[in-house]
């Protein structure tokens, strides 16, 4: 079976050959440089430049000899940066590094880091006018898209591999709202300033809706799969109450995702960290149909549980190994116990796609990840008989 036919074969609740692998199709699935520069040497293949997928998470494109070593199933699609933005790093010595996103934050990474941190923040006030005075992205840019349907389409054509698609302008809606005011003040604001917050929510679900037209109408019929995200959940529990969700965030991801569908036929992912078991039901009624990244290590995240309730409703993609307790702590062999259980609850009638719970952190050890991603492909074969 090929690449494309295995991943839609199990996103339709159908079992293909084997459990389809995702590593790097997404900026929630790959992995990070320098961990990547460890694994190709371990794998033995030749060193070469890395490049990166994305700034903030420093993680890398994955290379396809990479993807073939492995048998992933999945590659992504991006559009093109616009042309009004281009990120520039200041050296700030002691401080280390940082640079301003779209939307006018600052990110930092310290010396030594491994990550970008969102720092300063350009909403300081709740105010409808300083909202129209911060620099909102253009996603209708028509340099974000020129020549993307026919690189596309030249993709789709020179590999069997799925794709998967990313929409321009972020993805997020509840999380922007705290990258442009800062956590506590937007936090606060969902219940302190709910006109403010309301309008701001409204401004960004019109500006995610005219990037998703624009990527879609461009490429909705080329593609897969289809990207969204807004963590909802911590470590425990909710981040906000789901009546506060329900109220002013699940209906604007209901009108993006009719937008999505109205333009593409691909399967839509929805990215949330945690405990996100209370919104579940929610998600399933506005439309999405994969969750990501499964965090099998949060409160109530259990995957038998989870495939048992929702499994005919919704799809699953990562969960495949945890990455919290087991991938960067535990030695193969008992990372390939963790990958038999997880697929042993997952992937019983399909809906599974194999990732391990989001991108692979720096200093893990390759031979824990080769061993996953082997554990997958040996234990990952339909019919699954695993007791």
């Amino acid at each position: 079976m090929k690449s494309r036919e295995r991943v839609l074969t199990a996103l339709d609740h159908r079992e293909p050959d084997r459990v389809p692998a995702d590593l790097g199709g997404t900026v929630v699935s790959s992995i990070a440089i320098s961990t990547y520069a460890a694994l190709r040497g371990h794998l033995g293949l030749p060193s070469q430049p890395i490049r990166i997928l994305e700034t903030v998470q420093q993680i890398a494109v994955v290379d396809e000899d990479v993807l073939d070593v492995f048998g992933v199933d999945v590659i992504p699609v991006f559009a093109n940066p616009g042309s009004r933005y281009q990120p520039r790093f200041v050296a700030e010595g002691g401080r280390g590094e940082s640079f301003q996103d779209e939307f006018g934050a600052t990110l930092r990474r310290p010396p030594g880091g491994f990550y970008y941190d969102w720092q300063e923040f350009p909403l300081r006030e709740p105010s409808l006018e300083a909202m129209q005075k911060m620099p909102w992205p253009d996603p209708a840019d028509p340099a974000r898209y020129r020549g993307l349907r026919e690189r596309v389409r030249q993709l789709r054509a020179a590999t069997d591999r799925a794709l998967f698609g990313m929409a321009p302008c972020g993805h997020d809606l509840f999380n922007q709202l705290l990258r442009v005011r800062g956590m506590e003040e937007g936090f606060m604001d969902l219940v302190a300033n709910p006109d403010f917050a309301e309008a701001f929510l409204e401004r960004l679900t019109r500006t995610i809706c005219k990037a998703q037209e624009s990527f879609l109408d461009e490429v909705g019929d080329l593609i897969d799969v289809h990207f969204t995200a807004d963590d909802l959940a911590g470590q425990n529990g909710p981040l906000i109450s789901p009546a506060v969700y329900r109220k002013l965030i699940k209906p604007r991801w209901a009108r993006i995702i009719q937008t999505i569908k109205a333009r593409t036929k691909a399967k839509i992912l929805y990215h949330s960290c945690g405990a996100i078991g209370a919104f579940l039901p929610d998600l399933i009624e506005i439309g999405v149909d994969i969750i990501n990244p499964v965090q099998v290590s949060a409160a109530g995240m259990d995957t038998a549980e989870l495939k048992k309730k929702y499994g005919k409703h919704l799809a699953f993609w990562g969960g495949g190994c945890d990455t919290q307790r087991v991938l960067n702590m535990a030695g193969p062999d008992q990372v390939r116990a963790e990958v038999r259980r997880r697929i042993r609850d997952l992937a019983p009638g399909g809906g599974f796609v194999f990732n391990p719970v989001h991108n692979i952190q720096p200093l893990i050890e390759p031979a824990n990840i080769a061993a996953m991603f082997r554990a997958a492909q040996e234990f990952g074969r339909y019919p699954i008989r695993i007791n």
